[in-house]
C-alpha cells in the first residue's frame, strides 16, 4: 500500500505509476541504519550514492533528475511524514531521516511526481511507524570497521487515544578515508491522538552533526591512494557543523462518510557552517535558515454513475529565509570580516487537484494538475563594489494523466504522461559566470527553469502466486536544461542550454522460492544525453557535443539478492550483488569513473521469549575488497579534469545486538 501517488492509501499494483515501497522490516534487516543508501539500491531507476563523506549530503537522482548536484539533493522531492524536507528553492537533504522508527519509504518515479511541484523529477517519502498496542522499550548497540560506533534507544506504545513513538541515536566513526571522522546525534518523535472523527499527529526531528570533509580526489590521487584526503582538506581543516530542528502537525477530520479534511503545518531551523578549501587560505560558508509551510487538503471518496471515484484537491504554501555569510578562513578558523552577507528568501504557493475513477471494472484512470508560483528574493547587505540583490519569479502548470488496464486480476498494463519543471536553486543563482557582468556576482537573473515532458508505459504482473514482476519503459524530453557554466567548486556558475533526452527501462522481480528462499532483482538501463551542442567554461570554452552523456548518470544499474530464513531458529541470511556502469564527471565527457561490481553478505538471528525480543546481526560489505569510485562530483572543472572522485570503502564489516521489552 502506498500514498505518494494518489495521496490516499492505495495498492501500488493497481496504479499507473512507477512506485516502490520498502517496508520497515526490510529497512532494519541486518543493516546499520545510517543512511538511505542501504536500501535505495533496491529501487530501479533511483541512485543514492554513498559518498563515504558525512560532511556532504547524499547524492540522489531519479531517472537522471538530480544527477547534476555536487552536494545536497536537487531535482527530487523529499518528504518525511507528509512534511517537505525539500525547500521552496528546490534543494533538500535526507540526513534527517530516522530509519530506526521508519514504517516504510516510498520511491516514486515518472510523470506523477510532477504533482508534488517544483523540482519533482521523483519523490522520496519516509513514514514513521505507529506505536504498538503495548508500551515497549528497545535499545541497540552496534559497531564496525573504521572505529564506527552506533547506539540507539527508543520507546513506543498506546495509552488510550494517545499513540507514541520516540527514538534517539548517536553515531561516531573515524571514516574510511583520511580526515573523514564524523559525529551525529539524532532524535525523532511522533505523537498521534484520536478524538472521535478527528486525528492529530505531531512529529519532531532534531539533528546535531560535526564531520570532517576529505573532499574529492583527482584521478592521479585516486590511483595513488584512494583513502587519502583531497588537496588542502587536512591543512585547511575542511569540515561541517550542522544543526537541524523541525516540527510539524497534521490534523485530519472526517467531514462525512465520504469527505475528509486534512490541515498540515510545519516549522524548522537549520544552521550549516561549511569550512572549505577554496580561496587563498580557505573559506567559511555559513547558512542560518528558517523555514515553514502549510497545506490544506480535501479528499472525497464516492461514486459517479455507480462507479467509484476519488477526488483530492488542496493548496500549500512554503517559505524559507536564509542568512548566507562567507568569511575567509586561516588554519581552518574564521578570519576577518564577512566577504559575503545576503538574505535570501523564497516562497511558493501551489494549488493541486487529482481525480481517480474506475469507469469499468477493467479500467482505472487518474488525472491531476498542479499550478506553482515561486519567487526568489536576494538582498545583498554588502552592495559594494557590486550589488548582488535581485529577484526571480516563475510560474508553471503541470498536468498529468495515467490509465491502468486490468487484463486479468494478476496482469495490469499502464501508461501515463505528464509535464514537470525545475527552477534553479539559490546555489545556482549565486554567480553570473561572465566577469564582465556585475564582476561575476549574482544573482544570475538570466536563469530559467528547465521543463520536461514525461512518458511512461509498463506492466505489473503476478507471474505466480508468489512472484511479482514490474516492468516500466520511459522517455523524458527536457528543454532549457540547467548545467554548469564555470566549474569551480562552490563558486560554480550555471546556465540554461538546449534539449536533453532520457530513455530507459526498469525491471523489478520479487519471488518467494521453495525452502524459505527469496529472490529479488532490480535492474535499470538508461540512455541520458544532450541533444544540442553547446559551449561551457572560460574561453577557450569546452564544446559539449550533441550525443554526450549527461554526467552523473549511469547507463545501467543492478541489484540482486538471494535471501534465506529459518523460521524455527529465527536465523536469516542474504547474499547481495550490486552493479553500476561507468559514468562521466563532466558535460564534455572528458573524464570518466569506471563501473564496478560488489558483493555483500548479511546474517542475523531473532529470538522471542516472554516479554522479550532480541536480535543480533553481522554485515560484510565489498567482500572482494574492490577499489572503486562510489560517487562523483559533477563539473568540478570544465576545462580540465579536476577533483571529482569520491572512493568507496574497501572490505568492511558492521555488527550489532539489540533487545526490546514489551511491558
Amino acid at each position: 500500500m502506498v500514498v505518494s501517488a494518489t495521496r490516499v492509501e492505495q495498492a501500488s499494483f493497481d496504479l499507473p505509476v512507477s512506485i516502490d515501497v520498502i517496508a520497515g522490516d526490510e529497512i532494519r534487516d541486518s543493516r546499520p541504519l545510517v543512511n538511505l543508501t542501504e536500501t535505495a539500491v533496491r529501487v530501479p531507476g533511483v541512485v543514492v550514492s554513498n559518498r563515504y563523506n558525512a560532511a556532504q549530503d547524499l547524492a540522489v537522482s531519479s531517472r537522471g533528475f538530480g544527477s547534476r548536484s555536487s552536494f545536497g539533493v536537487r531535482g527530487v522531492r523529499i518528504y518525511a511524514d507528509g512534511i517537505p524536507v525539500t525547500m521552496p528553492d528546490g534543494q533538500g537533504q535526507t540526513g534527517t531521516f530516522n530509519l530506526d522508527s521508519a514504517r516504510s519509504i516510498e520511491f516514486m518515479r515518472g510523470p506523477f511526481s510532477a504533482l508534488y511541484g517544483n523540482s519533482s523529477g521523483g519523490v522520496i517519502q519516509i513514514f514513521t511507524r505507529d506505536g504498538g498496542p503495548e508500551p515497549s522499550f528497545e535499545g541497540t548497540v552496534s559497531g564496525g570497521s573504521y572505529d564506527t560506533r552506533r547506539t540507539s534507544i527508543g520507546f513506543d506504545g498506546q495509552r488510550g487515544a494517545l499513540n507514541y513513538v520516540a527514538n534517539a541515536n548517536q553515531y561516531d566513526s573515524d571514516g574510511y578515508r583520511d580526515h573523514s571522522a564524523s559525529h551525529r546525534d539524532s532524535q525523532h518523535a511522533k505523537l498521534g491522538y484520536v478524538l472521535g472523527d478527528s486525528r492529530l499527529t505531531m512529529v519532531a526531528t532534531a539533528l546535531d552533526q560535526t564531520a570532517e570533509d576529505p573532499g574529492a580526489l583527482t584521478a592521479a590521487q585516486y590511483q595513488d591512494n584512494p583513502q587519502q584526503a583531497g588537496t588542502n582538506a587536512i591543512s585547511r581543516n575542511a569540515r561541517v557543523n550542522r544543526n537541524h530542528k523541525q516540527g510539524g502537525a497534521t490534523f485530519e477530520h472526517a467531514l462525512s462518510g465520504s469527505d475528509r479534511l486534512a490541515l498540515m503545518g510545519y516549522y524548522g531551523t537549520r544552521v550549516n557552517e561549511q569550512y572549505q578549501t577554496l580561496g587563498a587560505t580557505g573559506r567559511l560558508s555559513a547558512i542560518d535558515r528558517e523555514f515553514l509551510g502549510s497545506e490544506a487538503k480535501w479528499t472525497h471518496i464516492g461514486e459517479i454513475l455507480g462507479r467509484p471515484v476519488t477526488v483530492v484537491a488542496g493548496l500549500n504554501y512554503d517559505r524559507m529565509v536564509d542568512d548566507r555569510t562567507q568569511f575567509n578562513a586561516v588554519n581552518g578558523e574564521k578570519s576577518g570580516i564577512a566577504t559575503r552577507f545576503e538574505t535570501q528568501r523564497a516562497h511558493n504557493l501551489d494549488e493541486f487537484a487529482q481525480v481517480m475513477i474506475a469507469p469499468s471494472p477493467d479500467w482505472l484512470l487518474i488525472a491531476g494538475i498542479r499550478h506553482t508560483d515561486v519567487r526568489f528574493d536576494i538582498h545583498d547587505h554588502i552592495p559594494s563594489p557590486t550589488d548582488g540583490s535581485g529577484h526571480l519569479a516563475f510560474s508553471n502548470t503541470s498536468p498529468v494523466i495515467g490509465a491502468t488496464y486490468h487484463v486479468t486480476p494478476a496482469f495490469n498494463l499502464y501508461a501515463n504522461f505528464g509535464r514537470g519543471f525545475e527552477t534553479p536553486t539559490f546555489i545556482e543563482q549565486t554567480y553570473v559566470g561572465d566577469p564582465t557582468i556585475n564582476d561575476g556576482a549574482g544573482p544570475n537573473l538570466a536563469l530559467q527553469p528547465s521543463r520536461s515532458r514525461n512518458y511512461e508505459a509498463g506492466t505489473k504482473v503476478m507471474l505466480t502466486s508468489n512472484t511479482r514482476l514490474n516492468l516500466a519503459t520511459f522517455r523524458i524530453d527536457t528543454r532549457d536544461e540547467i548545467v554548469t557554466d564555470q566549474g569551480n567548486g562552490a563558486t560554480a556558475s550555471f546556465k540554461n542550454v538546449g534539449r536533453t533526452r532520457r530513455d530507459g527501462v526498469e525491471l523489478a522481480l520479487d519471488s518467494a522460492l521453495p525452502f524459505n528462499l527469496n529472490l529479488y532483482v532490480a535492474v535499470a538501463r538508461m540512455t541520458a544525453t544532450f541533444r544540442d551542442t553547446f559551449c561551457t567554461g572560460s574561453p577557450p570554452c569546452a564544446t559539449v557535443s550533441a550525443g554526450n552523456r549527461i554526467p552523473g548518470t549511469y547507463a545501467y544499474t543492478g541489484y540482486a539478492e538471494l535471501a534465506w530464513h529459518h523460521p524455527a531458529s529465527g536465523f536469516s541470511a542474504a547474499i547481495e550483488g550490486v552493479r553500476f556502469s561507468d559514468t562521466y564527471t563532466n558535460d564534455s565527457n572528458a573524464q570518466r569513473a569506471d563501473g564496478y561490481t560488489l558483493a555483500n553478505l548479511r546474517a542475523g538471528f531473532r529470538q522471542r521469549f516472554a516479554h522479550w525480543q532480541t536480535w543480533q546481526y553481522l554485515r560484510l560489505e565489498n567482500l572482494g575488497d574492490k577499489t572503486y569510485i562510489s560517487s562523483v562530483r559533477i563539473n568540478t572543472s570544465q576545462a580540465t579534469t579536476g577533483a571529482a572522485f569520491e572512493p568507496g570503502a574497501g572490505r568492511n564489516w558492521f555488527a550489532g545486538v539489540g533487545a526490546r521489552y514489551i511491558f
